[in-house]
């Protein structure tokens, strides 16, 4: 079983000696239900993009879900922490390997405004997970939302405050709030829990 926001999440070297031991999952933030959303509206589509990909729990859901010959382009820097490697990139990596999903992914080690000429224009499914701060999603919204092609999918996750959540109230809410939902070249077709899914006019 996929382990949530859990005692593992601010310690990842010890989940990456777990995980590689078979002994732990990798963690995530983002629910089943959320999760679950993701593969649905994910699912047929060919070129797809995610930003912060942590430790590839919702990448590898992403990718199952994809058309076949489909294509994930996975964006995170997965900084070393004192000349040692990520811990979390070390996770991801074996996840993928283990979900056997390597050949659908494309890996982007940079920060999303570091990776724009990367990042393909002609997106039909895209999941932003990245820096939470109101700089930040609006940076990942500058890049992404105009690559997103007529009738393709853009996910937000923290977009939303959860009723049974109210003390998450971050940049990526207000900005959801403010600047995203109120887009016109963009539809509102679900919100799961903290994920809102829209879809491109």
């Amino acid at each position: 079983m996929i382990l949530a926001f859990s005692m593992f999440d601010r310690r990842p070297r010890i989940l990456n000696l777990l995980h590689a031991l078979h002994l732990a999952q990798p963690c995530t933030q983002t629910i089943e239900s959320e999760l679950l959303a993701l593969a649905s509206h994910a699912k047929g589509k060919r070129v797809a993009l995610e930003i912060g990909t942590f430790q590839g729990v919702s990448a590898v859901r992403i990718v199952r879900a994809l058309a076949h010959g489909g294509l994930l382009y996975c964006v995170d820097p997965w900084p070393e922490t004192g000349g040692k490697p990520n811990s979390c990139w070390s996770i991801t990596e074996r996840h993928f390997r283990r979900s056997k999903v390597g050949n659908a992914v494309r890996i982007i080690r940079e920060f999303s405004s570091n990776a724009q000429e990367l990042i393909p224009a002609d997106l039909d499914f895209a999941f932003i997970d990245g820096d939470h701060s109101r700089a930040g999603i609006e940076t990942d919204w500058r890049i992404v939302a105009p690559r997103i092609q007529s009738g393709g999918i853009l996910c937000l996750h923290d977009a939303i405050t959860p009723p049974s959540e109210p003390y998450r109230v971050l940049g990526s809410t207000q900005f959801f709030s403010e600047v995203a939902s109120k887009d016109p070249a963009f539809e509102l077709v679900e919100t799961v829990h903290s994920l809102a899914v829209l879809r491109k006019r």
